[in-house]
């Protein structure tokens, strides 16, 4: 199904219906406190002070009762919008929380060739910076434009009340404000989208960077990355410069047309009608010019308050469609989480792994490498792939191992589609050796075991035997198999090794050796051909090395042309 932003935001409100409807109170309470000041200013002048005047009586407890009352509803409002913001932030927070979430379960289900187009920084800034970006515009954006709509609305119902001409006056006003919004929005929008793609460009070269950092200094390419990324900074710099100066000359603007009305409104009715001074022009009386004086001057607050939002809708908007994008990438085939390694090879056939009719190029490319191609492997073989330098002999390991679909055709294990295969049961499965090791975060153990807890410390230390590093291990780390894992504790081979017993250590069915050799001395690659020839004695070998064929005396050949 298709993701959409807006059907994830009532998903998650659905989920969340207290703390939605905790919101929505506050936002309403937080408005309408807002107007409580100036009607209690009207209350002060008109009803207390004119009238004490006029009596010639000054009531002094009453004083300190309407002036506590005055204050108090200042604390009142300022209660309120302190519940409102701790509320949305509660709000975005949790929207943030579970976004991110879907966004990285997402990242599981992508199709290879994603990781092929998109460089690791621009996953990872779509994953943090435009998922801020949209909580900004739904918990901050959409909420703040909400409380100063109503705001705006209460204020015009109020100003009604006292005087419907100068209700009249500010409608006139709210169509030119809303005309000059709506000419900033579009720019905005347009140098948002701009920047957010640059800021992603960015992120993406300083990850690549930081990745080949050795290479570039050994070709002296210093330069080169620097000009590149200078270009993007540049370019990221002008779009959000003209988000700064449309920003610079929005609020001037208001504050003028403030500044005019409340003139305009002093000017009408500035002089009195009577000499008791109890009413003035308009019909209004010095209370209610005073509240709407006040009411008039935070009107506009509100109406710039959306303005300043406006940008950050903008950059909300702009994020919102690259999560979209994100999230609406293809998607490898749904797995069938009934097929384990016990039901998979419950009955042993023949031809074990059996490729009819395969066709693979990949998404982003135009050649096929493999085109109605068929092989049959039977168990317990022993096949060696032979092929030039990007013929697709590692393609093809991916293709079995179910990493990569099948453009056209189909590879089953036993009988089963491989595509159907669920992550969980592959290690069971297959023992996928890669030239190199990739480390994870953690301790000696956990890189064997990539922390998975069913597997036990006598399990590890039985394949670590099989490898030859046990001793080692417990003789040279401090706390042997706790220790936390050092790169530097390991010489290449070992860290080979240590490759070999993590691909091992559930003695699975297929095993996948990828170029294993190439960088081995001969005592390490004598331990790994003993490790392999005694773990693989009723188990399918596939090898792309021509440095083992002998030692591991293959039965069958598959040369990928």
């Amino acid at each position: 199904m298709k993701f959409k932003v807006t059907s994830f935001v009532k998903s998650f409100i659905k989920q969340h219906v207290v703390l939605t409807i905790l919101l929505i109170l506050s936002i309403l309470g937080a408005a309408l406190i807002s107007l409580a000041p100036p009607l209690v200013l009207k209350y002060i002048i008109d009803d207390f002070i004119l009238k004490q005047i006029e009596n010639q009586i000054v009531d002094t407890r009453k004083l300190v009762f309407i002036s506590i009352l005055y204050f108090s509803s200042y604390l009142l409002s300022g209660v309120f919008l302190l519940l409102e913001n701790y509320l949305i932030d509660v709000f975005g927070q949790r929207m943030i929380h579970t976004l991110r979430y879907q966004m990285i379960k997402k990242t599981q289900v992508l199709k290879a060739s994603y990781f092929v187009t998109h460089g690791k920084g621009e996953m990872q800034a779509s994953v943090m910076d435009d998922v801020y970006a949209i909580e900004t515009l739904f918990a901050s954006g959409l909420v703040s434009i909400a409380v100063s709509i109503i705001k705006i609305i209460g204020i015009i119902i109020s100003i009604f009340i006292f005087s419907y001409i100068l209700g009249i006056m500010l409608l006139m006003i709210i169509p030119i404000i809303f005309i000059i919004t709506k000419a900033f929005r579009k720019k905005m929008l347009q140098a948002h989208l701009i920047n957010r793609k640059n800021i992603n460009l960015q992120a993406n070269a300083v990850s690549e960077t930081s990745e080949c950092l050795h290479s570039i200094r050994l070709l002296d390419e210093e330069n080169y990355r620097e000009d590149e990324y200078i270009k993007l900074l540049d370019k990221s710099y002008k779009a959000k410069n003209k988000t700064a100066v449309f920003d610079s000359i929005y609020s001037p603007i208001i504050d003028m047309l403030k500044n005019i009305v409340i003139a305009v409104v002093a000017i009408l009715v500035s002089y009195a009608t009577n000499k008791n001074l109890t009413s003035l022009s308009l019909g209004i009386t010095v209370g209610t010019f005073a509240a709407s004086l006040s009411l008039i001057s935070s009107i506009f607050s509100p109406i710039q308050n959306i303005g300043k939002e406006m940008e950050a809708m903008q950059e909300g908007v702009s994020g919102l469609k690259r999560v979209e994008i994100f999230m609406n990438e293809e998607e490898i085939n749904k797995k069938d989480d009934s097929l384990t390694a016990e039901k998979i090879f419950k009955y042993n056939n023949e031809d074990m792994i059996k490729i009819s009719d395969l066709s693979f190029k990949y998404d982003d490319g135009d050649k096929w490498i493999f085109k109605e191609d068929n092989f049959v492997i039977h168990d317990k073989d022993k096949v060696m792939i032979v092929g030039r330098t990007g013929a697709g002999k590692t393609t093809l390991f991916k293709l079995i191992s179910g990493l990569i679909s099948p453009t056209k055709g189909k590879i089953t294990i036993n009988g089963y589609d491989v595509d159907l295969i669920p992550d969980k049961e592959k290690r069971k499965i297959y023992g996928y050796v890669e030239q190199g090791f990739n480390a994870i975060k953690g301790s000696v153990i956990d890189q064997i075991t990539l922390k998975d807890k069913s597997l036990s410390l006598e399990q590890v230390k039985d394949v670590m035997k099989i490898v030859n590093l046990d001793s080692y291990i417990e003789k040279h780390l401090k706390d042997g198999y706790q220790s936390q894992f050092k790169e530097s504790d390991f010489s290449r081979g070992q860290l080979q090794l240590l490759s070999l017993a993590r691909a091992l250590i559930y003695s699975p069915k297929i095993i996948m050796l990828d170029e294993i050799s190439a960088n081995l001395d001969s005592k390490t690659e004598k331990v790994i051909i003993k490790a392999i020839q005694e773990l693989s004695k009723d188990k399918i070998v596939l090898s792309i090395s021509h440095r083992l064929s002998d030692q591991l005396g293959f039965t069958k050949t598959i040369n990928i042309k």
